[in-house]
């Protein structure tokens, strides 16, 4: 009721609000089963944009003086060195990768990573990355000896040792174990994140405070978070959705999603299903940017099934990486810095709108799915793509009364919040040609729950 009255009137703005998957109550919701296969170039160019995340990510440790900043902009995965703000920087960071790939003698390990017989998944790349870290780590902060406060690594591992690991691991490709390795490594990073905090606990700590935090970041789960900052940004768009059900008789949702029985369920006419789609509806809603701010309009988007039987949808990461400007994407991703291409660079360009195609066909089968545990809410919804980029977290749309069919109320919907929606839709209808609004009541009869219709007169 909040929303629907109190704090953001909702009802009589006739709005609805989309969320982003950062805001989703449910972590795994657009998760893609991603894997990295590559050639040299696209392995030496992941390893130099790690390294130029790290580097951002010391700086903004270095500044942030909340956890806000620290989470928010620690790593910007769209980050090239071409964006860099300076040529300081930019020399900087040209050392870093020097000492890295030339003095540490990790310039080898992107040929090893492309002789994998087999695919990485991301669990499996994590822990790769998590042997890297350490030297990847002391690179920075010897070009950034004023930043003193980071202690460097004391137990990193030299480039023969990951090289060793790679080569153990590529047996245990040969033998078909990588599952079983995926499986293992999964635990690895909740399991060093304990670790840390069990050492915490016993050196004395007695709360959290910012400086641990980002120690935690640098020294433990940096590649953790680069991983899956990198899968959500650098494959699709940002997207919000809107999301309804297809039936308002069960109590856990009520319990989740309407304030333990408290508010109410909105009901709404969809236009006639189509073959691709559960049906259509009409909201209105930003569309673009123009020069004297954002351009509104109506927006007719499909309402689609949520696919709970499914499996993740598989992702070749860098075949996919699909939202940079494609100069950018050869120049940062297909090519490096001594004139080496991708073969990757043929598959894109040769045909773009194929690629382009395929890419939306991922989307799409990424955005409409969720886990078998949540199939109760027998969900459809409305997926906007967020192509701009300027959407934020939330995203709000309106739409016309005559959508509106219905109200329902919860078992414990008080007196007079009750009492306000139907005042508000009885003064909304008043001279409207468009269908009167039907309100229910749900109840429990001993047997089932579900709602009935009320007469108002």
């Amino acid at each position: 009721m909040d929303n629907l009255l109190h704090e953001y009137n909702e009802l009589e703005e006739q709005e609805l609000v989309l969320s982003s998957p950062r805001y989703f109550n449910d972590p795994l919701e657009g998760y893609q089963d991603v894997f990295w296969e590559g050639d040299e170039v696209l392995w030496e160019n992941l390893l130099r944009h790690y390294l130029l995340n790290l580097h951002r990510a010391v700086t903004i440790c270095s500044l942030a003086d909340n956890d806000e900043d620290l989470y928010e902009y620690a790593i910007e995965p769209k980050l090239t060195r071409d964006d860099l703000s300076s040529d300081e920087y930019c020399q900087q960071f040209d050392a870093i990768c020097l000492s890295f790939f030339e003095e540490k003698g990790f310039g080898r390990i992107s040929s090893s990573l492309s002789s994998l017989p087999k695919p990485l998944k991301r669990n499996n790349l994590q822990q790769i990355l998590s042997y890297i870290h350490p030297s990847a780590l002391e690179s920075v902060l010897e070009e950034m000896r004023a930043f003193a406060d980071f202690p460097n690594f004391t137990n990193s591992l030299d480039s023969e040792s990951v090289e060793e690991t790679l080569e153990a691991l590529s047996t245990m490709m040969d033998n078909g174990n990588e599952e079983l390795l995926e499986s293992v490594s999964s635990q690895f990073g909740p399991l060093k994140s304990h670790t840390h905090l069990r050492q915490a606990v016993q050196s004395g700590v007695e709360q959290l405070e910012l400086r641990h935090k980002k120690h935690h970041l640098l020294h433990n789960s940096f590649p953790r978070r680069y991983i899956r900052e990198i899968t959500n940004s650098l494959i699709h768009t940002n997207w919000h959705t809107l999301c309804f059900a297809t039936e308002c008789a069960s109590p856990p949702m009520w319990a989740t999603y309407a304030d333990e029985h408290k508010g109410a369920a909105l009901m709404f006419r969809a236009d006639r299903q189509t073959d691709d789609s559960w049906g259509e509806m009409t909201v209105n809603g930003r569309t673009g940017q123009g020069s004297s701010g954002p351009i509104f309009g109506d927006i007719t988007a499909s309402l689609h099934e949520v696919d709970y039987g499914s499996p993740p949808p598989e992702v070749d990461f860098f075949r996919f990486i699909g939202t940079l400007p494609l100069p950018k994407l050869e120049s940062a991703w297909h090519s490096t810095p001594d004139g080496n291409t991708s073969q990757m660079i043929d598959e894109v360009f040769e045909d773009p709108d194929a690629w382009r195609e395929e890419l939306w066909e991922h989307f799409g089968s990424m955005s409409t799915r969720k886990l078998g545990q949540w199939e109760h809410e027998q969900e459809v919804r409305m997926v906007l793509p967020d192509l701009s980029g300027s959407d934020g977290s939330h995203r709000k749309v309106t739409y016309d009364m005559s959508q509106l069919e219905g109200v329902v109320f919860g078992l414990r919907t008080k007196l007079e919040d009750r009492f306000e929606i139907i005042r508000i839709l009885s003064e909304m209808n008043q001279g409207d040609d468009s269908l009167p609004v039907e309100f229910y009541q749900m109840v429990f009869d001993g047997n089932e729950f579900k709602k009935v219709k009320l007469d108002i007169f």
